[in-house]
């Protein structure tokens, strides 16, 4: 699990408890010593697993040989460092060297333990970036974006990969799994519902939510183990050595689409943003399925994210269903919490650029969309093809399977599965700008 590393004074131990419980309130994971000693090995292995340093800056910080010794093995692994002043403790040479040129933050700001949190979160966030695959068309190939494009940035970037589906359809589970499998998931709550609602796997004598379709559990719940709740898509023989997950769906999501609730309905949203900023710690990247309409589990996904990729196809019904989610990404979310946009052209000719696709990369349709349409569009298209077509999974075999770049071989495989290769690489350094 990665975290943030917070380097300190042992007699600086109250600021530190400060700083623990406010990261602990954002879902953001921390590592500190656990005692006055200095255990290097112990030290440098969680410095290695960090996605982040905090430095508490202090008169007894700066003549801590152990703190020096944290900042000198974050720079040596290029670790982000984010400084915070706790006293008017004058820098030596060292920590004007190496700290003080990162130093900003400060305690004696009235937000300043926000703000430090606040800069936290976004180290947090650019370590696993979120992406929704949303259009509010259907058919345009949102699931087959999901599986396909995102199994080849498993397998060309690597890290680890989480996929969501918050669709009540539950086709991208369907992708993997036979449907009595993602049922049989369901019925144990070992599926999406658990990231909204307190379920049977956060304790045994709850009612599943998936039940109650009536009720709205607002009840707290710390989030579970990832393997207690995600499925191993890399499971079976000759399986890539690697780690690529899948949350499944099921249809009892509907249920959100029903509740008047408003308030309760508010803190369930707060309980799936907060797990999945959780599970975040866990990943690499994470990546919603999402259903075509404007729905509470939209507006959940579109808090939640990053970045969202809206697949289309090169016609107006498409262009219309992309210009209605700019609209609810403008009208209906927080600035704060605004996604960035892309949109990919799917299913697409091979042999020559379309007139639709060609006039939207020179701006024709951008005051049709609403926003402008040709800077959000991908540099790369995903073209029509049979093996992107999406299929129920073959009996006995494994759910790695059913990713096109493991697909085995055939007419037409290499140039789709480039296809799918420069597609992700291009997110990935869209990501990496952001």
């Amino acid at each position: 699990m990665s975290h943030v590393y917070v380097s300190h004074a042992p007699v600086d131990l109250d600021d530190l408890l400060k700083l623990h419980e406010a990261l602990r309130a954002a879902s953001i994971p921390d590592w500190y010593a656990p005692d006055d000693s200095n255990d290097r090995d112990r030290n440098n292995r969680a410095i290695d697993d960090a996605f982040a340093m905090v430095v508490l800056v202090s008169a007894a910080s700066v003549r801590s040989k152990t703190v020096r010794q944290d900042v000198e093995r974050a720079k040596a692994r290029g670790l982000k460092l984010i400084p915070y002043q706790i006293d008017k403790a004058r820098l030596n040479g060292f920590f004007k060297q190496e700290v003080q040129p990162h130093l900003r933050l400060s305690n004696a700001l009235p937000d300043g333990l926000d703000q430090l949190v606040g800069e936290v979160r976004g180290a947090y966030r650019r370590k696993c970036p979120v992406i929704a695959v949303m259009n509010l068309k259907g058919g345009v190939g949102k699931t087959t974006v999901s599986a396909q494009v995102f199994g080849a940035w498993h397998g060309h970037i690597g890290g680890r990969v989480l996929l969501i589906d918050l669709d009540p359809q539950y086709n991208l589970t369907q992708t993997f799994f036979p449907m009595d499998f993602a049922d049989e998931s369901a019925a144990k709550d070992r599926s999406v519902i658990s990231l909204f609602e307190r379920s049977r796997l956060h304790a045994r004598d709850v009612v599943s939510p998936a039940e109650n379709w009536l009720g709205l559990s607002t009840e707290p719940f710390a989030p579970v183990a990832r393997t207690s709740l995600a499925h191993d898509l890399m499971a079976g023989p000759g399986a890539p050595s690697s780690r690529l997950d899948l949350i499944s769906g099921q249809f009892e999501l509907s249920k959100y689409a029903f509740a008047t609730d408003v308030a309760k309905l508010e803190r369930i949203k707060t309980h799936f943003l907060r797990t999945v900023e959780f599970y975040r710690s866990e990943y690499d990247l994470i990546v919603f399925d999402t259903n075509p309409n404007a729905t509470f589990l939209t507006r959940c996904a579109l808090e939640a994210s990053d970045r969202v990729l809206a697949p289309m196809h090169t016609d107006i019904y498409s262009l219309r269903g992309v210009k209605l989610l700019h609209q609810v990404i403008a009208e209906q979310v927080d600035p704060a919490k605004r996604p960035k946009l892309s949109v990919l052209f799917n299913a697409v000719g091979r042999s020559e650029q379309s007139t639709f696709e060609a006039d939207a990369r020179n701006g024709a349709f951008d005051a049709v969309a609403g926003f402008p349409l040709s800077k959000a569009l991908m540099r790369s298209a995903l073209p029509l093809s049979r093996h992107l077509s999406v299929r129920a999974p073959k009996e006995d075999d494994p759910a790695w399977r059913q990713l096109t770049i493991h697909a085995g071989r055939g007419g037409g495989l290499k140039q789709i599965r480039e296809s799918l290769k420069t597609i992700a690489l291009e997110l990935s350094e869209l990501e990496a700008a952001a």
